[in-house]
């Protein structure tokens, strides 16, 4: 289902960049820590600001996440930033579309043909998919995340620094594959890591987790040539807005193509990279291996997070969706 793509988002801010009341509550500093620390925490970490998505019916929700960040990261300042609820509140067409085409997701979904209640009769072919591709409803849960999203990146665009964003869902705590555990100061360090090296690079964005596999999704660019990092690797199309730090000029970018957004917000960030219009990165856990599908330094917990899936959208739909992003 859609839980293996750990869906979150996170990002680094400076005290330039401050939530506006209405959007959540006060500030939330960091408890004295029950998990290792690390001897110093560098500066750039200590002058980030988190925002943690949250909708307002998931109060326990932001109390669990609340508690994480306070006992992994004492040195992160974080704020709650309320999602939209496409239940109780109007979203402007003119932002967010309400339906969108398949074609550009199809060149990385592995869709299949859809029959219909015969079992027999072909609906919807897997060529078709792609050419000319299938127009699709929004899931209401969609519309109102990818809405999320845009009022984030339209207060990042005005700061002087870049966004950490996180959804309630976020663990940082969490067994790797091999074995091994992470934990906040393993997070810590490779967040530093990434950073250094992202603004070198001078990234748009650099996803902290990811779906599309190891090295960046590349199915239709060629990657450069050359010894690569350890640390971040550049991304062809690679899904999940779940853990993502985005600076200014990459907030702008977006901004100026979503008129309206019409993509899910994964696939609308990750099209934009694919058209070298963002220049997006993944960062690597030290755990993530070559043949790694997803990966990163934050997992989720098996929660509804602010995509949930409203009453009376089918599970089909939702199960369509996520088998287009569950690669082969």
């Amino acid at each position: 289902g859609l839980g293996i793509f750990r869906k979150l988002i996170l990002g680094s801010l400076r005290p330039a960049f401050i939530p506006l009341q209405q959007e959540g509550r006060p500030m939330a500093r960091g408890a004295k820590s029950r998990s290792p620390r690390r001897a110093e925490t560098d500066k750039s970490l200590k002058e980030l600001q988190a925002c943690v998505l949250n909708l307002s019916s998931q109060s326990e929700q932001a109390t669990r996440c609340e508690e994480m960040l306070k006992n992994s990261t004492p040195w992160l300042n974080f704020a709650m930033f309320a999602a939209t609820d496409e239940a109780v509140e109007s979203i402007p067409e003119s932002e967010i579309a309400t339906c969108w085409n398949t074609k550009h997701n199809a060149l990385y979904g592995q869709y299949q043909d859809i029959r219909g209640p015969d079992g027999k009769t072909i609906v919807h072919s897997k060529a078709s998919f792609q050419d000319p591709g299938v127009v699709q409803d929004f899931l209401p849960g969609e519309r109102g995340c990818a809405y999320t999203h845009m009022r984030l990146w339209q207060q990042v665009v005005n700061s002087e620094a870049p966004a950490l964003v996180l959804h309630d869902d976020a663990q940082i705590v969490f067994q790797r594959p091999g074995g091994s555990s992470s934990n906040g100061t393993s997070f810590a360090a490779r967040l530093e890591l990434g950073l250094r090296e992202a603004e070198q690079r001078e990234a748009d964005v650099l996803y902290l987790n990811w779906s599309g596999f190891y090295d960046g999704c590349y199915r239709w660019h060629k990657p450069k040539r050359g010894k690569k990092s350890p640390v971040v690797r550049k991304a062809e199309y690679v899904w999940t807005s779940g853990a993502y730090v985005i600076w200014p000029k990459g907030a702008q970018k977006l901004l100026a193509a979503a008129k309206p957004m019409n993509q899910p917000v994964d696939n609308f960030m990750a099209w934009e990279c694919r058209e070298e219009r963002l220049n997006s990165w993944v960062l690597l856990d030290e755990a993530d291996t070559k043949d790694a599908w997803c990966g990163g330094i934050i997992s989720q917990v098996q929660v509804e997070s602010c995509e949930k899936k409203p009453d009376g959208v089918s599970e089909g739909a939702a199960v369509l969706r996520a088998a287009a992003k569950a690669g082969s």
